[in-house]
């Protein structure tokens, strides 16, 4: 139990062992996207909290304080969380988790601890807490973990120490994977560069069959594309994208890394930046020998530019069928004359 067991965030760990030598604040908001970590990294800090010898590096991992604490019956610590079928915390729960036990003195040490998924308390559940939370006891110290400090009332988020989680690098989403096993998949690197630096996303699709077959299936669509005629694109093609209509945002993502690593085999200095790299040799015989680097690049370029077109199209609403059409017509064309 310690922020080294944390992959990234060196800069928020930092923060969070310059507190725990000092003085900690009575309140801390942990920000960034879902799946990047802020609930592991908030338990990590409560733990050093609660701890009874803790160091720059988070708690000690032995002491009674943290032994309670990993088998889940530490009686200083509190988390406030959605429930099953629940849509928001109810504002009852706000009220006798917090509220209530708030003034009842710690057990084990000097300090109680309230760990809250914020973004899942509404307006009036917000404004529960935010009494508990404009004058607390001097022992309580409340971790509050959100999408964004946008998403909170001004007065708590000014109560607050505010904590923006980054994005993490694509090796350190690997670490991440490694960590939970996942490293070995045959499209693992694929998911920690597709993940945009959230490491739960790519856990969530190296975990997920779904995905997987969806995955082959448009590699299997993306090869044939050069070779296929404008009636079955028109037909077969689109049959493909009708059938996978709610997960179009997915095949366009997987379209747009296979024409990107397109681009970057055809400039000859790979190294370990493709994306599908399971897919390196199928991708390099897409690419035509003895073309010219700038025309190639220029068509890969275009078909590169249709996907993102797709994308807004997508977001914006546009006419379905429309949309998956002309992208599969301007990749053709594209990758045909590449």
């Amino acid at each position: 139990m310690s922020f080294s067991s944390i992959v990234g965030q060196a800069e928020v760990k930092e923060r969070l062992g310059h507190a725990l030598a000092g003085s900690p604040g009575h309140a801390y908001i942990f920000t960034g996207p879902k799946g990047i970590g802020r609930t592991s990294l908030a338990r990590e800090f409560a733990a050093a909290l609660l701890c009874s010898q803790p160091g720059r590096d988070g708690a000690c991992g032995s002491c009674p304080s943290c032994r309670y604490l990993a088998g889940g019956v530490h009686p200083d610590f509190r988390e406030l969380e959605l429930q099953e079928k629940e849509k928001v915390i109810p504002v009852d729960a706000v009220r006798q988790k917090i509220g209530t036990d708030l003034y009842h003195q710690p057990q084990l040490g000097p300090r109680k601890v309230y760990l809250i998924d914020a973004d899942a308390l509404n307006e009036q559940g917000q404004n529960a807490l935010l009494k508990s939370l404009e004058e607390p006891p001097p022992y309580a110290i409340f971790l509050l973990t959100a999408l964004s400090a946008r998403h909170l009332l001004a007065t708590i988020v000014s109560r607050a120490v505010v904590l923006m989680l980054s994005r993490l690098r694509a090796d350190e989403v690997m670490a991440v994977m490694a960590a939970k096993d996942l490293h070995q998949h045959e499209a693992a690197a694929f998911f920690a560069r597709v993940s945009g630096g959230v490491p739960g996303v790519a856990l969530e699709l190296a975990q997920s069959s779904w995905f997987h077959d969806l995955r082959q299936e448009t590699i299997r669509f993306f090869m044939k594309l050069p070779e296929s005629g404008r009636s079955n694109l028109l037909t077969d093609g689109f049959a493909f994208f009708e059938a996978n209509r709610v997960h179009t945002g997915e095949i366009l993502d997987v379209l747009g890394s296979l024409v990107r690593d397109l681009i970057v085999l055809s400039e000859r200095s790979v190294g370990d930046l493709l994306i599908n790299n399971d897919q390196r040799l199928a991708l390099e015989r897409l690419l035509p020998a003895g073309k010219q680097p700038a025309t190639l690049r220029n068509h890969l370029t275009q078909a590169y530019r249709a996907v993102l077109a797709a994308r807004r199209g997508l977001a914006l609403n546009a006419s379905f069928e429309g949309l998956a059409c002309h992208l599969m017509l301007v990749l053709r064309k594209e990758l045909t004359y590449a």
